[in-house]
């Protein structure tokens, strides 16, 4: 099997190991979302492996930024609303796109069934080294997925996703992929979380005449009252 992550008897050490050589040395940060704290691997020196990523693209290879390494405000931000909010007895989530897991994780945490998937092999290594290293591995499932493709042939309550929206191909594949894994009923719900900034025009022109939509914009961070970022949170249920 080509991705470690999804091995069903791999070990925390052997993921570790496979992290650290793509990777380098890796350390965990502390996140706190609410009362909660967890622990999320990190690229211990972010500029020298991006550095490596440079060398390649002055070969003429293809390079893919590590965006799912970085812990974003959005993350946050969804992660406390899955922390706080009501869901519905026995839910099961789906989250996609994965930040590091953070938000399957707390979902996990509240004793939900948990999917975390994605199209990137280096995003659910990090994804599983996280539910391992947070005593959630044995409530959480990885899968990888094509969005345009993928067919779980099952249905989840939630999901989730964080920044998912800044890449036209999952734009335009996810609202497909949405309908075929939402449950149906009117407590199921996508909940998105984004920089403002990143708006994912696209996704909701395709998705409007399908879901009801409410948005709140959450400020976060920041100095003397002025937010660092504005990030937009999205619920969308069936209409």
């Amino acid at each position: 099997m080509k991705n470690i992550a999804l091995k069903t008897d791999v070990t925390f050490d052997e993921l570790l190991a496979a992290a650290r050589n793509k990777f380098g040395a890796i350390r965990f940060e502390e996140v706190k979302v609410g009362d909660q704290i967890f622990e999320l691997a990190q690229i211990a020196d972010m500029p020298a492996y991006l550095d490596k990523l440079v060398n390649k693209a002055r070969g003429g290879k293809k390079i893919d930024l590590p965006l799912w390494a970085k812990i974003w405000p959005s993350s946050l931000v969804l992660g406390f609303y899955a922390l706080k909010f009501k869901a519905s007895e026995g839910a099961k989530f789906l989250e996609v796109g994965t930040d590091g897991g953070l938000c399957g994780m707390v979902a996990a945490r509240r004793g939900y069934e948990v999917v975390i998937a994605d199209t990137d092999d280096d995003a659910l290594l990090f994804s599983r080294l996280n539910a391992f290293r947070n005593g959630l591995d044995e409530k959480i499932r990885m899968n990888k997925v094509d969005f345009s493709e993928t067919d779980f042939e099952e249905k989840f309550n939630y999901i989730l996703g964080c920044e998912i929206l800044h890449r036209d191909d999952v734009a335009e594949s996810l609202p497909g992929f949405i309908a075929k894994h939402l449950a149906d009923g009117k407590d199921s719900e996508v909940l998105l979380a984004m920089d403002k900034k990143r708006g994912g025009k696209k996704f909701f022109e395709q998705t409007k005449d399908s879901y009801r939509l409410m948005r709140q914009e959450v400020p976060v961070g920041g100095n003397s009252g002025e937010a660092k970022s504005i990030v937009s949170l999205v619920r969308m249920g069936v209409k």
